[in-house]
């Protein structure tokens, strides 16, 4: 398989205390690869130390170039996107402008996005695309989130826990539309604490704790029984 991303031993601290305690991830291209384990265990600490934001001395390669030196801003250039978790949309900016933020990332002089391919994807974006990010529901800002990154033209897209607080409606329409993309050649890494829309997407697991991968397999191998034990409290 070729890999879009790899981790070799990654460590990671935030101040004093050491969080993650040498990571070996791989993600394939076009595939989704999935982080799971209980709160708490480094998973979004991970996602941030790949982006930039939690610093590391220990190779991170994306598309085998080492970037783990890289600010945030170049490695998002290079085509990594990011969907945190909380959404971190702006909420007195309009859906549009929201979406639009995100051509900031693009290693072109583009700004502007093909919108019948994004509300395509999120029609309810192209409805509400005059509304102030901040009045959209939970699942909306989502949806949005998901749009800023993607406009982006990402190769890459990282999500960490994009079902927190959405409704099982909405849910399954994100499903519906990562797959949508993952069939068109995207690469999704992706932290998730819900099994049952991890199983919708994942082709790869990595199960989590205390800052180290302790089970790894592909969909076809995985235990679900055990893995259901590493997300319980």
């Amino acid at each position: 398989m070729d890999f879009i991303l790899e981790t070799k031993n990654v460590q990671a601290c935030y101040g004093q205390s050491q969080i993650l305690w040498g990571m070996d991830v791989r993600a394939g291209k076009g595939k989704v690869t999935t982080l799971m384990g209980r709160n708490g265990v480094g998973k979004t600490t991970f996602l941030r130390t790949v982006m930039g934001l939690v610093r590391t001395k220990d190779p991170v390669l994306f598309h085998q170039q080492e970037i783990q030196h890289r600010p945030t801003y170049k490695r998002a250039k290079m085509g990594i996107g990011y969907v945190p978790q909380g959404r971190e949309i702006i909420p007195k900016l309009t859906v549009y402008e929201n979406i639009l933020i995100g051509t900031e990332s693009r290693n072109d002089s583009v700004r502007s996005f093909d919108e019948d391919e994004i509300y395509g994807l999120f029609p309810i974006l192209k409805d509400f695309r005059h509304r102030l990010g901040g009045n959209l529901s939970g699942g909306q800002q989502q949806q949005l989130a998901i749009a800023r990154a993607l406009v982006g033209k990402p190769d890459l897209l990282i999500l960490d826990e994009p079902t927190e607080g959405i409704q099982p409606s909405i849910t399954l329409e994100i499903a519906e539309v990562l797959n949508k993309l993952v069939e068109r050649g995207l690469s999704v890494l992706l932290v998730e604490q819900k099994l049952d829309f991890a199983r919708l997407l994942s082709d790869y697991y990595y199960i989590m704790d205390r800052g180290r991968v302790i089970r790894q397999a592909d969909k076809d191998n995985i235990d679900f029984d055990e893995l259901k034990t590493y997300l319980s409290v």
